[in-house]
């Protein structure tokens, strides 16, 4: 209440003097910075004059706590920078290493063209504050804000001699050293926000908001996007990937638009970027994009209700791409979280398999092979039985793979994905229980046909020649599914399945019989069944 009183008395003190025409101003305030970082708070003071000033008698009161400034020298119409901490340390995030170029030191490059200091007392309030900038003891500036805004964006001046202040919409958060992103430019064309996620058919979609924030109107302007592979905005005219055309835009007039790219490669660094005007520092903007090859890793199998003996939960992931990929910062989890899988670098070859679990003692227990990659997470989100959603997101937040299960099988058997090169591959019930981890899966399919669909592969079949006959099937729903291989005198030779909920998939043949012995040259018998609703028979031939 004291505060607020105090507000309304300076307001009204500057109005009747005209001190907000101070040649020194309080320009702009990170006040609820990114996170928890409240070492990243600063404040921007900006000369807005045309002769250098001196800020030796100058001082910063902070709600009622006063800071003495450093006696440096402030030349026409440039910035100063008062923040918490200046550089990084073991566990701090600095100024420099966010605003700078994160080398350690200021003022080594050209964005770095302003003066900073450090000033360890500096201490800001989320919700609400008053700055009050004082030549002597005469107040000369005042900033006040009254609630938090968003986090990590600043508040800025809308102009040099308005007391109005907003949250900054420059893409950064905030404008230290530079313009403020409110104040009005003649030609300014802003692109406000781009972002790039993984669609269908190898696409990548691009979802982009441009606004005229200028005074004049902007006609036939354009958005260009280009490959940037060194991420430093430097661009030829063979790195051009496409040009959106832009409409007539009037002062206060936005566009959104979301628009379908095919892009090169796993992943894509992108420079977006309107032609240059009054600002422009919100004319480009880098990205990180999926590109055709996305994902490199995808889910490949799980078990998500292990029974006794075997008390572990697991998912596997492999590397379907054909680079090593380093998958730390990559999150697993089901529909309600996710955790890290590894904070360390972890890099999967080419082909590679790996296990990840919430207990690896419990998986080494029941998995004796110690060839499997395994690892073991720091955090689990326990999986459903009666049905989840299983996520895979990559350290850029896209999200590399999912998939939705109605139910878990029982007795250890696992839903896995089937043959094929890449993500559409068919989810099934693992052939046996326990399933495959850390190797390619054997999987039967849920149940898709109207009757039953027998392909016999090759048919004659030599086993000295061809090694098995390949049996794909497909059949309709039911509960109990028969296969056997009968002879001419209508003796059973070979059980292929038996008793198995209808599922389709395939089954090889090697010739053998019951008892394990080859079979003679001859005419046999296929009978397939699935009891209650359907029945097949098919002849095959064993040659020499």
């Amino acid at each position: 209440m004291v505060m607020s009183r105090i507000f309304c008395i300076l307001l009204f003190l500057l109005a009747a003097f005209g001190l907000a025409q101070a040649d020194i101003i309080v320009n702009e305030v990170m006040s609820n910075e990114l996170g928890a970082n409240v070492s990243l708070e600063w404040i921007e003071l900006y000369n807005n004059s045309d002769s250098a000033k001196s800020l030796l008698f100058y001082s910063l009161d902070i709600d009622g706590v006063s800071l003495t400034l450093p006696g440096i020298s402030l030349g026409p119409y440039q910035y100063y920078i008062a923040c918490r901490r200046l550089y990084d340390s073991a566990t701090v995030i600095g100024f420099e290493s966010v605003w700078g170029d994160g080398s350690g030191f200021w003022g080594d490059s050209p964005q770095e063209n302003y003066q900073v200091h450090r000033l360890a007392e500096l201490a800001l309030r989320n919700d609400s504050g008053i700055i009050i900038l004082k030549y002597a003891s005469i107040a000369k500036s005042i900033f006040h804000w009254t609630s938090a805004g968003q986090d990590g964006v600043s508040w800025e001046r809308f102009a040099p001699t308005s007391l109005v202040i907003s949250n900054s919409f420059d893409p950064r958060g905030g404008t230290p050293g530079r313009i403020n992103s409110s104040t009005p430019r003649q030609e300014d064309l802003a692109l406000l926000k781009i972002s790039a996620y993984p669609e269908s058919n190898s696409m990548t979609g691009i979802d982009y908001l441009i606004a005229n924030i200028g005074l004049q109107p902007v006609s036939g302007s354009n958005l260009s996007i280009y490959y940037d592979i060194n991420g430093d905005s430097i661009v030829a005219d063979s790195d051009f990937v496409v040009i959106f055309n832009l409409p007539d835009m009037a002062p206060g007039d936005t566009i959104a638009r979301i628009e379908n790219l095919r892009l090169r490669g796993i992943y894509a660094t992108l420079l977006a970027r309107l032609p240059q005007d009054d600002r422009p520092a919100n004319n480009l903007v880098l990205l990180t994009a999926p590109g055709e090859y996305f994902p490199p890793v995808i889910l490949s199998e799980f078990l998500a209700d292990p029974q006794s003996p075997l008390r572990a939960e697991w998912v596997e992931i492999k590397n379907r791409s054909d680079s090593t990929i380093n998958i730390k910062g990559w999150l697993l989890g089901d529909s309600a979280r996710q955790y890290q899988i590894t904070a360390l670098d972890y890099f999967l070859s080419v082909g590679e398999y790996l296990v990840l679990c919430d207990d690896s003692s419990a998986f080494k227990s029941f998995y004796t092979a110690s060839e499997i990659p395994l690892l073991q997470m720091s955090g689990w989100a326990s999986l459903n039985n009666n049905g989840d959603k299983i996520r895979l997101t990559d350290s850029f937040g896209f999200v590399a793979d999912s998939f939705l299960y109605s139910l878990a099988y029982g007795d250890n058997y696992t839903w896995g994905r089937g043959g094929g090169p890449d993500i559409t591959g068919r989810w099934g019930r693992s052939v046996s229980p326990g399933g495959t981890p850390g190797q390619g899966n054997e999987v039967y399919y849920q149940a898709s046909a109207s009757k039953i669909e027998i392909k016999v592969e090759p048919n004659p079949f030599s086993p000295g020649e061809d090694g098995e006959m390949v049996i794909t099937f497909a059949v309709p729903p039911g509960d109990n599914l028969s296969m056997r291989l009968y002879d001419t005198e209508g003796r059973v030779v070979k059980t292929l399945l038996d008793k198995m909920p209808a599922l389709d998939g395939t089954v090889r043949w090697n010739g053998s019989s019951e008892a394990g012995r080859r079979l003679p040259v001859g005419i046999y018998i296929l009978f397939v069944e699935v009891y209650g609703r359907e029945q097949y028979k098919q002849t095959v031939v064993i040659a020499p």
